[in-house]
């Protein structure tokens, strides 16, 4: 084979091999839109995103569960679940001097799951939620239910106060050694919202327990995000350019 021939044909062929794995691999964001918000005052995407919530640890005496609601105005719908605990606090755990400490994954677990998922829909207002009842039983199991804390602020009305229940950027109180229970953490308005898409952000949430102790890690987990939707990369218009060139030159061949 000769080898303009040689070209005309492998030309086409890598071409479609780059454009296709472009299509292929899946669009990489590093950074939240200036219309998206995660924080305090809604969490809201412009593109579908997915985020990866990481559960830490839960050093609450209620029987807690953390959900994804959707938005409307002041009126919230549960539409996933994330983390649930099946007792207050993990077996054995339930007592002032253990923090009432919560953990996942293992068998004497109060949350059976460590990691959960949820695609939050293109422009579909949404906010977490921290569902409370009392303990009850010997095995510390739900009783009565107390409350929901959200994450957006408007959503909480306590005192007939919108109040924060959680932190974006931070774990509270709690260091990563000492939980430091009965600490309230000092300067919650620095953590309104976070950037998901950047790395991994960490969340603290208060219960308003313990007499609204606002040590904000009654639950401590952490959120990561990507983009779900393909989108195609610059390498696909060149890719898509040389295939129709090398196309267009073979076809000039063979008509010669």
């Amino acid at each position: 084979m000769r080898l303009p021939t040689a070209i005309t044909y492998t030309v086409p062929i890598l071409s479609a091999s780059l454009a296709l794995g472009a299509f292929a691999a899946p669009a990489t964001a590093f950074s939240m839109n200036s219309d998206e918000k995660f924080g305090t005052d809604g969490l809201l995407f412009t593109e579908d995103t997915e985020v990866t919530f990481d559960f830490g640890k839960t050093f609450g005496a209620y029987v807690a569960s953390l959900g994804v609601y959707e938005v409307d105005g002041t009126n919230t719908t549960e539409v996933k679940s994330l983390f649930t605990e099946q007792w207050a606090t993990d077996i054995g755990k339930a007592s002032s001097g253990d923090d009432w400490l919560g953990t996942c994954g293992e068998d004497d677990s109060t949350v059976a799951n460590c990691t959960a998922s949820f695609v939050f829909k293109a422009n579909v207002e949404y906010a977490l939620g921290l569902a409370n009842w009392s303990r009850t039983g010997e095995d510390n199991v739900a009783g009565s239910y107390i409350r929901t804390v959200f994450s957006t602020d408007r959503l909480n009305s306590f005192d007939g106060e919108e109040t924060q229940q959680f932190l974006f950027g931070s774990h509270g109180a709690f260091d990563g050694q000492d939980s430091n229970e009965h600490q309230a953490f000092s300067n919650p308005e620095e953590y309104v919202s976070g950037d998901p898409l950047a790395g991994s952000l960490a969340l603290g949430i208060d219960d308003r327990g313990n007499g609204d102790d606002l040590d904000f890690q009654d639950m401590v987990l952490s959120a990561q995000a990507e983009r779900t939707t393909d989108v195609p990369e610059p390498s696909v218009i060149f890719g898509l350019t040389a295939i129709a060139g090398g196309f267009a030159s073979l076809r000039r061949r063979r008509d010669s």
